[in-house]
């Protein structure tokens, strides 16, 4: 049995992708990632604590890859946020 990451990890990991259209910052930073735990290393660097497993089934959940190219990270991670109403059902 799969065990579902809490509410509260869920909400981070959702606050801390709601800050990447604001940030100009933070894109450049994602945008020289292609992994996710490199994107849960720069959230933890910020505050944002949530598992690289919360991060990766959410990609699955949304059918995008587990990496992303050069430049493309911030893109991908809006693409997750953007369903953040779907994926937070229960």
């Amino acid at each position: 049995m799969e065990l579902d990451p809490n509410a509260s990890e869920l909400n981070i990991l959702f606050t801390f992708l709601g800050r990447i259209q604001q940030d100009q910052s933070l894109r450049d930073q994602l945008n020289e990632v292609i992994t996710a735990p490199d994107v849960v290393a720069i959230a933890a660097a910020g505050g944002f604590c949530f598992q690289t497993s919360t991060l990766l089934d959410l990609f699955e959940r949304c059918n995008e890859a587990p990496l992303a190219r050069q430049g493309l990270m911030d893109e991908k991670l809006i693409r997750v946020y953007l369903q953040r109403e779907r994926l937070q059902a229960p």
